[in-house]
């Protein structure tokens, strides 16, 4: 079908396509069905490995947790000094799980306390390691000893 000069020629081809409103390559699915399978495939597969992998950490755990640390006997019952107010003051009430004493432990009495304690081990004499020959003396006798001997210099 031709028309007037300068105008373009249409076959019949492209004017069935165009009248039919879309293209007119078709869509191979059986690729696409084949990947579909093989990432369903490849999808079970990673699942499998997965809880292969969560199974053989669960019962690591397991065993780790039946023995306890080696380290955990030389672990003192109570945290060191100094320790938060109203905190256990002995293994014993730590041990029975006791509730602190409000009358007993109030923070105006516990601070009288600690410094009643600190007050005799700063005015007393005692073993710090008997086994080392190491002894505390009052604060009073130090400081007088100090005075009298001079401070240790090395030379």
């Amino acid at each position: 079908m031709s028309e007037h000069s300068g105008d373009k020629r249409i076959d019949d081809s492209t004017s069935k396509e165009m009248s039919l409103g879309h293209e007119g390559i078709t869509l191979k699915i059986g690729p696409v069905v084949w990947f579909m399978i093989g990432l369903s495939v490849a999808t079970v597969i990673v699942f499998l490995l997965m809880t292969g992998l969560f199974s053989v950490l669960a019962s690591r755990a397991g065993k780790s947790e039946d023995r306890p640390s080696p380290l955990a006997d030389e672990r003192q019952k109570l945290p060191p000094e100094p320790r938060l107010q109203l905190a256990p003051t002995t293994a014993q009430q730590l041990e029975d799980k006791r509730p602190p004493n409000i009358k007993q432990d109030h923070p105006l009495q516990e601070i009288k306390r600690v410094r009643a304690e600190e007050d005799a081990k700063l005015n007393s004499y005692g073993w710090v390691d008997q086994k080392s020959g190491v002894v505390h003396i009052p604060i009073d006798d130090a400081k007088r000893l100090l005075l009298e001997r001079g401070l240790a210099t090395r030379k």
